[in-house]
């Protein structure tokens, strides 16, 4: 098997590793890796230069953020055919939930071992300020607040810092004017929220869009049409994927999609901008080890 270059997020709010314990985990289980410990993004890109020329599998340990900054930066460089892998270990770790993955750092050392893996689609958002490339859930409106809120947590809130902050938020949130459109839809009408997932699971375990595939080129987009309080039922709902029969949650299926409005955007967990802004999806870009 090849070589994991292995990135440990020390800001990463779930639990704490030293180098030492993450190089001895992949030693025991027969794996071959170099282990960093980042703090910052510039960091991960000085890494990921160091093996332009060389084939290996990079290992993210951390959250849905930590991951999603890797394959940010490892797509910014270019890198040829990647491999990913991820150990979760962060307070917002749900994008390999989809792959039933273990949520323990020892457990899901094991199942590299079996170097199995699984192509999947990356998507890439760029607004008037900024561009990044993501792989789970981008969330257009109420969410995104959210998430801007969470932020700002202090760390002893860790793995509930969504939930709390979910709560912060929806006492004064209120529905405002979308507009979304791409080739053959378009949407402008008031709503809470827009998900557009490529992953099924966000905000610590919710089951946003069980029907998500990650290898069929299409974001499965949600829009919930609805007033705060019938929000407040769907989301409950939407914790096991039953918010999809609901005739005020719009489901499409979507390859991109022009943001116009300028509402509050977050993608895998951190706040990105304000719209407008186009997304699109690369399909089958990442080979994923699971």
């Amino acid at each position: 098997m090849k070589k994991f270059v292995v990135i440990h997020n020390k800001n990463s709010r779930g639990r704490k590793f030293s180098k030492k314990e993450i190089e001895e985990l992949f030693e025991k289980n027969d794996l071959v890796s170099d282990v960093y410990q980042t703090e910052k993004p510039s960091e991960v890109e000085e890494i990921i230069k160091k093996y332009l020329e060389q084939s290996v599998i990079y290992c993210a340990v951390g959250g849905d953020g930590t991951l999603s900054n890797l394959i940010d930066i490892i797509f910014k460089f270019n890198v040829p055919n990647p491999e990913i892998a991820c150990l979760p270990s962060g307070s917002g770790s749900d994008f390999m939930r989809t792959f039933a993955f273990p949520q323990s750092v020892n457990e899901g050392v094991k199942r590299l071992k079996n170097n199995d893996g699984y192509m999947i689609d990356v998507g890439f958002i760029e607004s008037k300020n900024k561009s990044r490339y993501f792989i789970n859930v981008l969330n257009y409106g109420f969410l995104a607040d959210t998430v801007q809120i969470s932020e700002k947590l202090p760390r002893i809130f860790k793995r509930f810092r969504y939930p709390v902050s979910f709560w912060l938020k929806l006492f004064p949130a209120k529905s405002n004017n979308f507009k979304i459109v791409n080739d053959s839809y378009e949407f402008d009408n008031i709503a809470f929220n827009i998900s557009i997932c490529n992953g099924q699971y966000f905000g610590g375990g919710w089951n946003i869009s069980p029907k998500s595939s990650l290898q069929d080129g299409l974001f499965n987009t949600q829009i919930f049409k609805v007033t705060k309080l019938k929000a407040m039922k769907l989301f409950f709902l939407a914790k096991k994927g039953l918010h999809l029969t609901d005739p005020d949650v719009l489901l499409k299926k979507m390859n991109q999609v022009s943001l116009l409005s300028e509402n509050p955007i977050e993608v895998d967990g951190d706040f990105f901008d304000y719209g407008p802004a186009e997304i699109f999806i690369k399909k089958q870009a990442i080979l994923l080890k699971i």
